[in-house]
C-alpha cells in the first residue's frame, strides 16, 4: 500500500507512508506574502496543504509528502507530462529494455553553484540504489531484483543507466524520489534529511523555514534555469513562495480554502459541492490510488482455494464501492491502474462478475479475516463495505479497520494474521508494470515483493515477455496478459481509482501533468 493519509510508495521495505514526524528542529516561523482572505494580483505565494512529511532525503521518500517536498528542491533526469515523458536534468535520452543514456543539459546548477555534472548524477543514483541506503523506491525506479549499473561520460555530458532484468528506466527516473543529491547533501545525510543543508538541491526551490508537522516554506531559486519544456505551458506565473501547510482535517481544510486562508488544498470528494457551491473555490479532480484486493495465499489461509477468491469477487459489487469511497469522482478498474495508464484497453471479459447468489453458495459459513487501512473511503467506509457484502454472502468477517502503521505491521510482520486486504496503490510510473511485482516473485518474508505469496505461473511468464519486448506493442500484451491472468484467476480484485481532489480559489491553478502524482503544478493566474 502506498500512503498515510497520504498513500505509500511501492516496495516492500515502506510500503504504506505512516504519518511520521520528521524529527526535525524548527527553523523558523513561516513568512507569508499575503492576507487571508486576498487573492490579488500581486502575490507571489501559494499557500497549500501537506500530511507530515518523513524527511528532506529524496532517497529516504516513504509517502507522499516526502515525494511532493522532494520534488521541490530536487530535480530527476525526465518528468512526466501529457503526452509521455519529457527532459529534466536530461535533454534527450535512448532506451533498451535493460538500459538508458541520457545526454544532460549543461546550464543545471546546484543551488550552491555546484554545476551538476554526470559525475554528480552518478554518485546520487548510486546511492539510491545502494541496499544500505534502504530506499523504499528502488525496485520502482530501477525494477524488481535489480542492482544498477550506473557510469558517467563527463566528456559527453553523459550518464547510462543498466539492469540485469528488463524494466521502464525511463519512466523509473521521473520519480521524484530519484531526484539528484547535489554533493553538499552526499557529504551530510543527517542535514539532508533534516533539510538544513545548504547546496544540497539540484530543483527549483530551497527550504527556508519549517515548524515540524506543522509548516514548510520554500523559496523559488533566482538563479534557476532547468525548467522541464512541456508539451503545453501551464498558464499563469511561477510562485516565487510556496507555503506548505499541515491540516488533517479535511473539512476545515476546505473551509480554509473558502475564507481565504489557504490557495490550494486537498480535500474529500464529499466536500465538493460545499466548495463550489458559492463560488469560493473550484475542484480540480486527478486520478489518484488504485485500490485493489489482494488474497493472502499462504499454507493455512483460507485463500489458497481459488474458488473462495472467486466467490470474493462474485459478491463485490465495483461501481458500489466507488461511491462509498470515492462519492462519484474515482473510477471502477478492471486492470490494477487506471484508463489513463499505457497500455491499458477497455478488454472486461477476463473480470470476475458480480454474481452474489454464486458468491453466497460459496462463501457461506467461511471465516475471513478482512485487513484494510482507514484511508479507504473517510475512515475506512471502504472497508466497512466489503464486510458488508462479505456478510451478506454468508461468511463470517473479522474487520480490521486499521491505520496505516498498524496496516503495515500485519502485511508486512505478521502474514498469519490476515487473509485478504485492500491494497491501496500510488502507481508513481504511471504504468501497468507497476503493480505486478506484489504478485510474483519470492513473498515478503523471503525479501521480495510479493505480499500474498501468490503463484501464478502465466502472469510471471507474460510479465517478463512484456518487459523483455522491444516494441510497444508486444510491452503492451505481455502486460495486459499478466494482469488479465492475476484477474482471471482472482489473486486479486480490481475495485477502483481513487480520485485526488483539490479545492483552487480563483487566481490560482493546480495541474499533475502526465498524472504524475509527485509533480503537482502549482500557478498564480490572477
Amino acid at each position: 500500500m502506498r500512503w498515510s493519509s497520504t498513500r505509500v510508495t511501492s516496495s516492500t521495505a515502506a510500503i504504506g507512508g505512516v504519518l511520521l514526524v520528521a524529527g526535525c528542529a524548527t527553523t523558523g516561523s513561516t513568512p507569508s506574502a499575503t492576507t487571508a482572505g486576498s487573492a490579488g494580483p500581486a502575490t507571489t505565494t501559494v499557500r497549500t496543504t501537506i500530511d507530515v512529511p518523513a524527511g528532506f532525503d529524496p532517497a529516504k521518500a516513504a509517502s507522499l509528502p516526502d515525494f511532493l517536498l522532494a520534488r521541490m528542491s530536487f530535480d530527476t533526469l525526465v518528468r512526466k507530462d501529457t503526452d509521455g515523458i519529457v527532459g529534466g536534468l536530461a535533454t534527450t535520452w535512448t532506451t533498451t529494455p535493460s538500459s538508458a543514456t541520457f545526454t544532460l543539459r549543461t546550464d543545471a546548477t546546484c543551488s550552491d553553484g555546484t554545476k551538476v555534472t554526470p559525475a554528480v548524477v552518478k554518485k546520487s543514483l548510486d546511492r539510491l540504489a545502494a541496499p544500505a541506503t534502504a530506499a523504499s523506491t528502488a525496485v520502482s525506479v530501477f525494477g524488481p531484483g535489480n542492482v544498477p549499473k550506473v557510469t558517467a561520460d563527463d566528456t559527453a555530458d553523459s550518464v547510462t543507466v543498466t539492469v540485469e532484468r528488463p524494466w521502464d528506466l525511463a519512466g523509473g527516473l521521473t520519480i521524484a524520489s530519484s531526484g539528484i543529491v547535489c554533493p553538499a547533501g552526499l557529504a551530510d545525510e543527517k542535514g539532508l534529511a533534516a533539510g538544513t543543508v545548504k547546496g544540497a538541491g539540484s530543483g527549483p526551490y530551497t527550504l527556508t523555514a519549517q515548524q515540524s508537522g506543522a509548516t514548510y516554506s520554500y523559496a523559488l531559486r533566482a538563479d534557476y534555469t532547468a525548467w522541464p519544456k512541456r508539451a503545453t505551458t501551464p498558464a499563469g506565473e511561477v510562485p516565487k513562495t510556496v507555503e506548505y501547510v499541515v491540516s488533517l482535517d479535511p473539512t476545515a481544510t476546505a473551509n480554509l480554502v473558502k475564507n481565504g486562508q489557504l490557495d490550494i488544498a486537498k480535500i474529500n470528494a464529499e466536500s465538493v459541492p460545499r466548495i463550489e457551491g458559492d463560488g469560493s473555490a473550484k475542484a480540480a479532480v486527478f486520478p489518484f490510488s488504485d485500490f485493489y484486493l489482494v488474497f493472502n495465499e499462504r499454507p493455512g489461509s483460507p485463500f489458497t482455494d481459488p474458488a473462495l477468491r472467486k466467490a470474493v469477487a462474485q459478491a463485490i459489487d465495483r461501481a458500489a464501492f466507488e461511491k462509498v469511497t470515492s462519492k462519484g469522482t474515482g473510477e471502477t478498474l478492471t486492470y490494477l491502474a487506471s484508463k489513463n495508464t499505457p497500455c491499458w484497453d477497455g478488454d472486461t471479459s477476463f473480470v470476475v462478475p458480480t454474481d452474489p447468489a454464486a458468491a453466497k453458495k460459496v462463501l457461506a459459513g467461511k471465516r475471513i479475516r478482512l485487513l484494510g487501512p482507514q484511508i479507504v473511503g473517510t475512515n475506512g467506509a471502504g472497508n466497512v463495505y466489503l464486510q458488508e457484502v462479505l456478510r451478506a454472502a454468508g461468511a463470517e468477517v473479522e474487520l480490521q479497520n486499521t491505520d496505516v502503521g498498524t496496516w503495515i505491521s500485519k502485511v508486512f510482520g505478521a502474514q498469519d494474521s490476515w487473509d485478504v486486504t485492500v491494497f491501496a496503490d500510488l502507481n508513481f510510473i504511471g504504468s501497468l508494470a507497476s503493480p505486478l511485482p506484489f504478485f510474483g516473485g519470492p513473498a515478503v518474508e523471503a525479501g521480495g515483493g510479493n505480499i500474498g505469496a501468490v503463484k501464478n505461473p502465466a502472469a510471471d511468464a507474460a510479465f517478463a515477455q512484456g518487459l523483455a519486448a522491444t516494441e510497444e506493442q508486444g510491452r503492451c500484451a505481455g502486460l495486459r496478459a499478466a494482469h488479465q491472468a492475476l484477474v482471471k484467476a482472482a489473486d486479486t480484485v480490481p475495485l477502483v481509482n481513487d480520485s485526488f481532489v483539490y479545492a483552487v480559489r480563483p487566481g490560482f491553478s493546480v495541474a499533475m501533468l502526465g498524472g504524475a502524482l509527485d509533480d503537482p503544478t502549482f500557478r498564480i493566474t490572477n
